[in-house]
């Protein structure tokens, strides 16, 4: 996955969280945790984009697969009010990849 790649996947995920962010029924605290989540995954991303990164690096494809990987499981979950906890675990998990990929800078 090229750089340009990994920020267009991301941004996937933030417009999907900016969906379920507008969704009525959602509890306050499950709001709270997942907008934080959109925050930092949305920061993580600018941070990439002004980074030199190895693409064929090992771990970095190995990263980049797994978030691509948790992007898609998002995707099947994303609408689910009642799968909320999952949902965040799934952004949580995304943004840890993420956080890894930045320290491979």
């Amino acid at each position: 996955m090229t750089l340009i790649e990994l920020a267009q996947a991301i941004g996937d995920v933030l417009t999907q969280i900016d969906t379920m962010l507008q969704t009525p029924g959602m509890s306050d605290s499950d709001w709270q945790t997942l907008y934080a989540l959109r925050k930092h995954l949305d920061d993580e991303q600018r941070d990439l984009i002004g980074k030199s990164i190895k693409e064929a690096d090992a771990t970095y494809q190995q990263l980049t697969t797994k978030l691509n990987a948790a992007s898609t499981q998002l995707k099947t979950v994303i609408g689910d009010l009642t799968k909320v906890g999952n949902v965040i675990s799934i952004v949580s998990q995304i943004a840890s990849y993420a956080d890894q990929i930045l320290k491979q800078v």
